[in-house]
């Protein structure tokens, strides 16, 4: 079943942008916050836990967390900039405490939070070249965004699953037990709807 309006056809930006920075600013603090989270439960779980290879993606729990910050430092403020990302690939053991992994995660949501609010209409819709796989692509500012979020999101799922094997309990943020509003006299979805 497809829930109405759906679209197999890959998203095009031919109608401007489609996300605003109300939009952005929201999925940004989302992020932010379910990675403060997910630093604390690492923390309880100890650094020989959080570093263990467990041949996830990136190998350990430190790995993969190191990769969603390189994912947003690197997308965000270098390749939508129409920067190279310098870095490459770090090796997350150049991380050597979690309160190293904690000052880049601060640093970088900070960072974040301020490119965000000097975003524009305009920024989002204009297009950037930056390097891809086999060669040179361009691509909206906005779908870089959207392209980094999404990332994000698989690999905290990712540390969700990898602290299950652990025996933990993930610390994951609903999206939407800060984005709804009830509606006074209604106790469920109109299932039809969805149809």
């Amino acid at each position: 079943m497809r829930a109405k309006g759906y679209n197999a056809e890959p998203l095009r930006n031919c109608c401007g942008p489609k996300l605003n920075v109300s939009d952005l600013q929201s999925l940004c603090e989302y992020l932010a916050q379910s990675r403060s989270k997910f630093l604390a439960s690492f923390r309880k779980l100890g650094w020989e836990e959080f570093t263990r290879n467990r041949e996830a993606s990136w190998q350990s729990m430190r790995g993969v967390f190191i990769h969603i910050l390189e994912v947003e430092d690197s997308w965000l403020h270098y390749d939508a900039m129409g920067v190279p990302w310098p870095f490459g690939d770090r090796d997350p053991s150049a991380f050597k405490s979690f309160d190293e992994v904690e000052a880049y995660d601060r640093e970088l949501a900070e960072k974040t939070r301020k490119l965000i609010e000097n975003l524009t209409p305009g920024t989002l819709a204009r297009e950037v070249v930056f390097e891809w796989r086999d060669g040179k692509v361009k691509s909206s500012i906005e779908n870089i965004f959207i392209h980094a979020f999404v990332d994000e999101l698989a690999h905290l799922g990712e540390l969700v699953c990898l602290m299950w094997q652990s025996d933990a309990k993930p610390p994951w943020t609903n999206w939407l037990e800060k984005h709804h509003e009830p509606i006074l006299g209604s106790s469920s979805l109109d299932r039809e709807e969805f149809a």
